[in-house]
């Protein structure tokens, strides 16, 4: 039995809406998973699955107002996200922290339970794993048609958990993708690679979330500091002046594009976006190794004029190796990095100063040289490499094949990634994204946060790349001599080591 401790439970009910997450604060990181035999699993060794919380789902439906849920003809739903954030029905997004009650633990109990030998081969460690798209596209038609819920190791595409190389196999009519499953970090997504895949064409729209103030909101800020009654409360209570400005900035506006803003990979994406920029405003977020803005403004002789600063996460600038062939290529070490902006605001809008801002580029800087780290031991960092990774490698695939998009070689993968949850709230809003600091030299300073994830597969493909020997040995195919056409049973060979 797991001890109940190690466990952060997370429970809201806010107008109809019940949203359960979960994830160890002890040992491994990655949520528990739920195996196909009704046992729980933990994994500690590979990969870590993201959370399953299906039977718990349906013990509260089951339980709490029966006729008030949507699948018995009312009108409450009840979804899941990795990251303990959740999508009120006006659409916005917040974070829930709750320690577990003893109610909570007794429900949870029989959740909790694991057989020892019961892990499976996937959540073992391997510094280098490959996934076969076209066999895995197969394993998951499979289930399908049985009526079967996809495997714990295809909904974690066998604990990958970093993609180093990607293969394009064009006799196959195949993608190979490999790279580490590490211990205790968090694998990749199914529903992730399923909703890129099915983006990525020869010309791949940009994709991503914008987080931004009302312009409204901002010229309500600069109308409460000009009034000398706020300045002087500013300059004696900054964290009451704070929550002043905060009320009058009011609520982030959310902007989702080239995604389907209902997916969980959309909401994976503000979702990291916004916790970064809450590390770095130091906004009632864990301390996660890295210096916030206000961190570094102290360092700081003399601070930046009061302008809005913009962080946003987009491509790393890191090379991408490139086999003589252009059929084997070898991923930057860090595909996504934090860039940052200074802006101006005045009566007409924002537009970028062309000025920097020590601090803030400071932080960005940082905080790019974290996120190797912060991806093993945070979910939302995890998903959102893992979705730059994927986006990258499959455009790459895309270009060396010379399909248009990829429904030529994985029609159902890219269906699967096209299916909309109806019942989904987007994320429309979050609270406002400001704060105040008193430099030691310069006063208080007042600070409010905009910006994004910007992701460019197409531009970022056809970027000049190093011609480099790459052995094809690095990406083996399948171990076994048995062609992919002539598999009788898909699942057992969509992966290997």
């Amino acid at each position: 039995m797991r001890k109940l401790p190690n466990l952060i439970c997370r429970f809201v009910y806010v107008c109809g809406l019940i949203v359960i997450t979960g994830i160890p604060v002890h040992g491994q990181v990655g949520p528990l998973s739920s195996g196909r035999d009704g046992n729980t699993t933990s994994p500690v060794a590979g990969g870590a699955a993201m959370a399953d919380f299906a039977t718990l789902m349906t013990l509260i439906q089951q339980t709490i107002e029966p006729d008030s849920w949507l699948l018995n003809g009312g009108n409450s739903t009840i979804m899941e996200f990795p990251s303990g954030v959740y999508v009120d029905p006006a659409g916005q997004l917040k974070r829930v922290e709750r320690l577990p009650t003893r109610e909570d633990e007794k429900a949870l109990g029989s959740l909790l339970q694991r057989n020892e030998g019961a892990n499976g081969a996937w959540l073992e460690p391997s510094p280098l794993r490959v996934v076969s798209l076209r066999s895995l596209e197969s394993a998951v038609l499979s289930a399908v048609k049985e009526g079967k819920r996809p495997s714990d190791e295809l909904l974690n595409l066998a604990g990958l958990t970093k993609l180093v190389y990607v293969r394009v196999d064009p006799a196959n009519e195949d993608v190979l993708l490999a790279g580490p499953s590490e211990p205790h970090s968090i694998a990749f997504q199914l529903e992730d690679l399923a909703t890129v895949a099915a983006l990525i064409n020869q010309h791949t729209s940009p994709l991503g979330c914008s987080i931004e103030p009302s312009h409204q909101g901002l010229l309500a800020a600069q109308q409460l500091l000009s009034n000398e009654k706020n300045i002087a409360l500013l300059g004696r209570s900054p964290r009451q002046f704070a929550e002043k400005l905060q009320a009058a900035v009011g609520p982030h506006t959310i902007h989702t594009f080239g995604i389907d803003e209902k997916s969980c990979t959309a909401i994976a994406l503000i979702d990291a976006d916004e916790h970064m920029k809450r590390v770095g405003f130091d906004l009632d977020v864990p301390k996660l190794g890295v210096d916030s803005y206000f961190d570094h403004l102290g360092r700081q002789a003399k601070p930046a004029e009061q302008s809005m600063i913009r962080w946003w996460f987009a491509y790393s600038d890191e090379p991408i190796i490139a086999s003589s062939q252009g059929n084997l290529f070898q991923l930057p070490d860090n595909c996504v990095s934090v860039m940052s902006e200074q802006q101006w605001v005045n009566q007409q809008g924002r537009f970028a100063t062309g000025n920097s801002d020590p601090s803030a580029d400071a932080f960005a800087s940082e905080f790019s040289k974290a996120l190797p780290r912060l991806r093993s031991k945070h979910p939302a960092y995890a998903r959102l490499a893992a979705v730059c990774e994927i986006a990258m490698s499959l455009q790459l695939a895309l270009e060396s094949s010379g399909m248009v998009d990829l429904r030529s070689w994985f029609p159902n993968l890219c269906k699967l990634g096209q299916c909309t949850n109806e019942n989904v709230t987007p994320a429309r809003t979050v609270a406002g994204l400001t704060n105040t600091y008193r430099h030691s030299k310069s006063g208080t300073v007042v600070a409010v946060v905009s910006g994004g994830v910007m992701l460019d597969p197409s531009a970022r493909a056809r970027k000049s790349k190093e011609s480099q020997f790459l052995a094809s040995s690095v990406v083996p195919y399948r171990p076994t001599a048995v062609a992919t056409s002539g598999i009788k049973d898909p699942t057992l060979s969509w992966w290997w080591d």
